[in-house]
């Protein structure tokens, strides 16, 4: 592991995060990570719970990252002793934590480690509407002492105006609060001609077929119950679904489902639509801003900020209308001169207002 040290006249900063799997906090964070990193001013990154996706990723690029040994869903009183450690041996200026587990352990470890007058602690709001009746009274418990504690931190950073205007509404009295959207690398993020015909040709898709993709974990927040109806109010439509659990999903004619694969900047360019078929709890979404970046016109639910995100870049339409949805895919469908064009309008959003240093100098300037 390495042991990145800040670089003259930078402060050093701990980010702390639940855990580093595929999720969009946890992709952002890593490509924060990375281009700090590439940079030569690398932060540290600990995640409470060991492994994932991102961590791989992290730790393959010589990152400082260190994991912390909680178990998910069972709250860890070493993890917490381990951070405290990691904090008074590090000395980091400036602590950022991610998604609530991760900001109630950070502040509490800061306090156990003896330097909060020291270290600045700002905490990271990544959800909007999360619907709390259906995840476990732990949930609950974590998101209310958050509230509770909401004035300690130096300031709070949400990715959306929607999930900062939820959070103020649920208790939340933050010091300071700020909105820093997501921002995406638009040169990782870019359409590729052979990405689109080798991912085509492995899955057995031919090149005029009309593809929609969804790249989503199954969770009652992404409504795949919502998609799969939709797709099948679709004629002439191939999906692609890509996330942990799709593979699971009911047989549907016209879906592929592929699981959790590593190669979704190549299955961007290999789809003609990004559908986002969200019902509640996205803050601004990864996917819609990465699929943007590679020229794809979206279609996407109004959850979070993602009108605010997409723009002229695609179609939005209400959560958990089916026919809504399918309706807006058929408009692509039939009017390619329509997906061109909001292809290429979201790639000019992306690089105009939501590029990932803008995201990262937003960040600074918060920090200073």
């Amino acid at each position: 592991m390495a042991r990145n040290k800040a670089s003259p006249g930078q402060p050093l900063t701990l980010h702390v995060i639940t855990d580093l799997g595929t999720g969009g906090a946890e992709t952002m964070l890593t490509e924060i990570a990375l281009r700090k990193h590439r940079d030569g001013e690398g932060p540290v990154i600990a995640s409470l719970i060991d492994g994932g996706s991102q961590f791989k990723r992290l730790q393959a690029a010589g990152c400082d990252v260190v994991s912390l040994g909680m178990r998910r869903g069972r709250p860890g009183v070493r993890a917490l002793f381990r951070l405290a450690r990691l904090i008074r041996d590090r000395r980091p200026a400036i602590i950022q934590s991610w998604m609530y587990h991760a900001d109630l352990a950070a502040l509490v470890a800061l306090w156990l480690s003896g330097r909060r007058r020291n270290t600045k602690i700002f905490w990271g709001v990544r959800c909007s509407d999360m619907d709390q009746a259906r995840y476990g009274v732990l949930f609950r418990i974590v998101l209310r002492l958050c509230a509770w504690l909401s004035r300690s931190p130096d300031g709070i950073i949400a990715n959306s105006h929607a999930g900062l205007d939820l959070h103020l509404s649920l208790g939340y009295r933050p010091k300071r609060a700020v909105v820093v959207h997501n921002g995406f690398d638009t040169e990782r993020f870019r359409f590729d001609p052979g990405s689109r015909q080798r991912i085509r040709q492995s899955l057995g898709i031919d090149e005029g077929q009309f593809v929609i993709g969804t790249v989503a974990r199954v969770d009652a927040m992404k409504d795949y119950p919502t998609l799969l109806t939709a797709i099948g109010q679709l004629e002439g439509v191939t999906a692609l679904a890509v996330g942990k659990g799709t593979e699971a999903l009911p047989k549907s004619e016209g879906l592929i489902a592929l699981g959790e694969r590593s190669d979704v900047v190549d299955i961007f360019s290999a789809i003609d639509v990004l559908v986002s078929a969200s019902a509640f709890g996205e803050g601004l979404s990864n996917v819609i801003g990465e699929a943007m970046a590679t020229g794809r016109p979206i279609v996407a639910t109004n959850v979070g900020d993602a009108a605010q995100l997409v723009g002229d870049g695609g179609i939005i339409v209400p959560p958990g209308r089916p026919d809504l949805l399918a309706d807006a895919v058929s408009r692509l469908r039939d009017d390619q001169d329509l997906c061109v064009q909001m292809g290429a309008s979201g790639r000019r959003r992306i690089e105009q207002e939501f590029l990932l240093s803008h995201a990262i100098k937003r960040f600074e300037e918060t920090y200073a």
